[in-house]
Formats: C-alpha cells, sequence, structure tokens
C-alpha cells in the first residue's frame, strides 16, 4: 500500500479548542454534562424517527455492517471507551446517511443500491463515524448557543419542509412531491438533531473534515481511496431521481463538494501521479451477497413512490444475477400493476395488465408459498372485474397468511365478490 502515513498525517484531524476527538491524547472518554443531555435527545429522537421510519431487517447485513464499521474505526477510539457504535438501515429509496452523536449511524437502502463495492460502503460509513468520533453534533449546539450559523441552517430546512408537508398533504405535484415516511418523521416531528444530521448537513466546515476523517479511516482499514471520489461523483451524475430528495446525501451541490474535496485529498497525497488504486478492495464477493436483497427490496420501494425508471434499473440488475428471484418477479409484477393505472392509452394499459399477470404468476411458479403474490394477483384481478379469479386468489392469500395485518380489508374485498357459483360464501 502506497502513501498510507502521508495521507494519515494530511488528514489529521482539526481538533477543536473545546471539543476534542473521541480518543485525542490516548485519554478515557466521558461525555461532557452537555454532551449526555444531547445524547439523550438524540435517543429520544430515534424513537420518534421509528414511529414513522421504516426499519430494514436484516441481521447478516447488519452484522456484516458491523464488521465494516470495527474495521474502520480507529485503534485510539476503541482504546478510550466510553463509544458504542451501533449500525442499522432504514427502508427509504432516497439518498441519506447519518449518525446519531452517541454512535447509532444509520443508511438509506436507497443509497446502500446505488453502490458498486465495499469501498464504496465504507465511504459512506467512515464519514459517518467522522461526524461521531470528532463530536461534530456538540460542536454544532455549542456555536448555536454561542451565536453561530447551525440554528439558521436548521431552520431553513424546517421551513422548507412545511412547504413539502403542505403540498405532500394536498396531493400537490403528484407522487414525487411526497416525502418519504423518514423525511416526514424528522421534518414534521421538528427532529432537530436529525435534521441537522441527515438533512441540513453541519456546515461545509464539518462536512469537509468529515471527508477528511473518512478518508483517513478508509485508507488505514485498506480500502481503495479512489472508490471515495468515485461514489460520490457517480450518486452527482445520476439523474431521473425526482422531486423526492430530501437529504444532505442527495444534494447534488452537497454530492459535488464531497467528490471535490475527497478528489484533491487523494491527489495531494500523491503528487505526480493520478488518483488510482491505493490499497484493495476486499470482501467484495460478501458485499454483492448482501446488496443483492438490498437493491431489490429499494426497488419496491421506489415502484411505491411513483419512481418507475430506478425500479426497473434495479429489478433488471438483480435480475441479471439471480433470474429466479420470486420476490423480483413479483415487485416487477407491482411496477406493471401500477404502470396500467398510470397510462390514458388502451392498448399500453392492456399491455402492462398483462406483463403484471405474468410477473405475478412466475412468482407463484417459483415459489408457491409466496403469499403477496396471491394478494396482488387478487387485486389485479380484482381491478379486471374478474370475481372468479379474485375470489380464489384472495382465498388463497389468506390461507397462507391468516394472520395477515391486511387479512380484515381482504375479507372485505372477498365480500363484495359475492357467494360463488356453487352458492358458497363469499371466503
Amino acid at each position: 500500500m502506497v502513501g498510507v502515513s502521508s495521507l494519515a498525517a494530511l488528514l489529521s484531524a482539526c481538533a477543536h479548542p473545546t471539543v476534542p476527538p473521541i480518543g485525542a491524547g490516548g485519554q478515557p472518554f466521558q461525555p461532557a454534562v452537555d454532551e449526555r443531555a444531547l445524547w439523550a435527545e438524540g435517543d429520544r429522537e430515534e424513537q420518534a424517527l421509528f414511529r414513522t421510519a421504516r426499519r430494514y431487517t436484516d441481521p447478516l447485513l447488519d452484522a456484516y455492517l458491523a464488521r465494516i464499521a470495527e474495521r474502520l474505526l480507529p485503534a485510539s477510539v476503541r482504546a478510550a471507551s466510553g463509544l458504542a457504535l451501533r449500525l442499522g438501515v432504514i427502508g427509504d429509496p432516497t439518498l441519506s446517511a447519518f449518525g446519531l452523536p452517541s454512535g447509532s449511524i444509520y443508511l438509506h437502502t436507497g443509497l446502500m443500491s446505488r453502490l458498486d463495492n465495499e469501498a464504496q460502503l465504507a465511504t459512506v460509513i467512515a464519514r459517518e463515524i467522522t461526524h461521531v468520533v470528532e463530536r461534530h453534533a456538540l460542536v454544532s449546539r455549542r456555536e448555536a448557543r454561542d451565536g453561530g450559523s447551525i440554528p439558521t441552517i436548521v431552520a431553513a430546512s424546517m421551513s422548507s419542509a412545511s412547504g413539502a408537508l403542505s403540498r405532500s398533504s394536498e396531493g400537490d405535484g403528484g407522487a414525487e412531491a411526497l416525502l418519504t415516511p423518514t423525511a416526514r418523521a424528522i421534518l414534521g416531528g421538528k427532529l432537530e438533531l436529525l435534521a441537522l444530521a441527515a438533512i441540513s448537513g453541519y456546515g461545509r466546515r464539518l462536512e469537509r473534515e468529515a471527508d477528511r476523517g473518512g478518508l483517513d479511516k478508509l485508507v488505514q482499514a485498506g480500502y481503495d481511496p479512489s472508490q471515495a471520489v468515485e461514489v460520490f461523483e457517480r450518486l452527482q451524475q445520476e439523474g431521473d431521481r425526482g422531486g423526492l430528495e430530501t437529504f444532505f446525501l442527495g444534494n447534488r451541490s452537497a454530492l459535488a463538494d464531497r467528490a471535490a474535496t475527497m478528489r484533491r485529498l487523494v491527489e495531494r497525497s500523491r503528487p505526480g501521479t493520478s488518483s488510482t488504486t491505493v490499497g484493495a478492495i476486499t470482501e467484495d464477493e460478501e458485499f454483492h451477497r448482501r446488496m443483492r436483497p438490498v437493491v431489490r427490496d429499494n426497488a419496491l420501494f421506489d415502484i411505491q413512490s411513483g419512481r418507475f425508471v430506478l425500479a426497473r434499473r434495479q429489478l433488471d440488475h438483480v435480475l441479471s444475477i439471480t433470474p429466479a428471484d420470486p420476490l423480483a418477479h413479483l415487485h416487477y409484477g407491482e411496477l406493471y400493476r401500477l404502470e396500467s393505472q398510470r397510462t390514458r392509452r388502451v392498448d399500453e394499459r392492456a399491455r402492462y395488465l398483462q406483463l403484471a399477470l405474468e410477473s405475478y404468476q412466475k412468482s407463484i411458479g417459483l415459489e408457491p408459498g409466496l403469499a403477496d403474490a396471491y394478494r396482488q394477483l387478487g387485486l389485479l384481478y380484482y381491478e379486471q372485474k374478474d370475481s372468479a379469479r379474485a375470489r380464489d386468489a384472495f382465498a388463497k392469500y389468506l390461507a397462507l397468511r391468516p394472520d395477515a395485518p391486511d387479512a380484515r380489508r381482504v375479507q372485505e374485498y372477498l365480500g363484495t365478490l359475492g357467494p360463488r357459483p356453487d352458492g358458497s360464501g363469499g371466503t
């Protein structure tokens, strides 16, 4: 590996006079009094967030993320103790990753689904670890107390959110005017720490410090630093994401600043050379194994948000790797069904409905016990006024999942279909 020591020296953290990084000087870490209050505030906001936001549960993925975080965490921070990192995933199709002051770090499925390798994933995690280790929430709170600019930044986010919430409730602008459940929880609930970490960002100075510290951790862990440039350039250049993006890492200006900062840092560490591979991208086999379900499931979130182009791209990627994935075919069925509702052309609508039918049937053929496929098939037949087939599909769904959360609603659908031709009841 080339240039690790020089890059580490170049990227050494800029300690704030009153807020040294965790592990500075080899000292044990004890949160300050006002920091403990900040941690408690963050914990309350985290609980409030998940009253609305969707946790993405995959124990193997969680363990994989924890191993990456452990690899990135500096030895000085581990030795200082007093901080426990906890990584989690939120089922949200937008681009976001954020950390809370006490060590909880969350990544959106929308961001994770756009990554190509473990080094890019490690880049995102390393930046959030830096925010936590450098205690940026505390720095921001103290600067706000002393009349800094942070209150203005958060106020601007809240102001812009109120407009988005209003448009969302009025249905203005179609599906893409809606906030995701995560954004709605943060902005509607006025969760200021989360708004700062996830939506506003900590301001240019601290965000660039996170770039420096994140790149330092990336190199020390043996990853290719050029991927830190690649990931932000790629996200910045992505089109057709629409108006749903609310978060800091979904802002093209913020992404451009991340890419430019990372490029300068990498090139400065190796004068006279191009910013190509230093270190190694390791364990990409496990990365692709863990990310494939994330990409597939995030496609459904994009479908539900009306972002059909993005969803199709993700499902095509999954099916190119695992063509017999029943859930991917089920999600494609949902994509076609919703597309049929959007078009005004009769011939196009018929084509989408046929494709939806074929996708649902294929998912059932691959996994006959896939209950959700029968429910969606029932909805398709119901919309087509094919009572007999709708009744059979709904009945199969309830037989497979009698305790389903929507079982009562499906029973109501069955009730409206009337009795079977043999005279038996609707269920």
